[in-house]
């Protein structure tokens, strides 16, 4: 349970394709890092893993943030956006079961789960209609942000090679389009969410 990002892709992507998501993603690493957005490797330290093959990243665990013991089970807030402190980031509860944020932000620990896109999935790699799925629960730490302009990345390059899901709503992915927009000449309007199915639609 949690927010969450999820993605379908073929078993294996070209060489050429991914090399043209990897030196996107590579452009906007520093603009990130200049939001506050500080990635670290998979388990949240060191650098993140961006080569010919993978992209494997998490938020920073030791990033210095200051403690908020409110956030538990975060989701965004209907008009969350932007990336915060976590005082007086929390909203309110989501249905009892986690809490509700105003705009990105960690409870002290920067990282959540690994997100890992993968030039060509394993066998360990779950299998749904022939294609390979994943997923990543960002906890809408900081980190969410790269995550979504990698997948958006991965969108523009991949087109119906990849399909992705959020679990947030299509307003929630404004600020990544709109860095996709500044920094990489994607269309503003090129991908929206479909708010019934979650699906991220060309």
């Amino acid at each position: 349970m949690g927010y969450c990002h999820y993605w379908e892709t073929e078993q294996e992507v070209d060489r050429k394709s991914f090399s043209r998501i990897v030196a996107d993603v590579q452009r906007i690493v520093l603009t990130l890092d200049d939001l506050g957005v500080r990635l670290a490797g998979p388990l949240g330290e060191g650098l993140p893993e961006i080569d010919a093959d993978h992209i494997a990243f998490n938020g920073l665990w030791n990033c210095g943030h200051p403690r908020n013991e409110e956030i538990v089970i975060p989701f965004p807030a209907p008009d969350a956006a932007g990336i915060g402190t976590s005082t007086g980031a929390v909203e309110g509860s989501y249905y009892g079961m986690g809490t509700l944020l105003k705009h990105r932000a960690c409870d002290g620990n920067c990282s959540y789960e690994t997100f890992r896109l993968a030039r060509t999935c394993n066998e360990i790699d779950k299998v749904c209609d022939g294609r390979y799925s994943d997923s990543c629960k960002t906890g809408f730490r900081p980190y969410d942000l790269a995550v979504q302009c990698v997948l958006l990345i991965a969108k523009r390059h991949l087109t119906d090679r990849v399909q992705v899901w959020s679990g947030g709503s299509d307003y929630h992915w404004n600020d990544a389009r709109l860095l996709c927009y500044v920094h990489l000449s994607y269309p503003l309007n090129q991908y929206l969410i479909d708010r019934d199915a979650g699906l991220i639609l060309t």
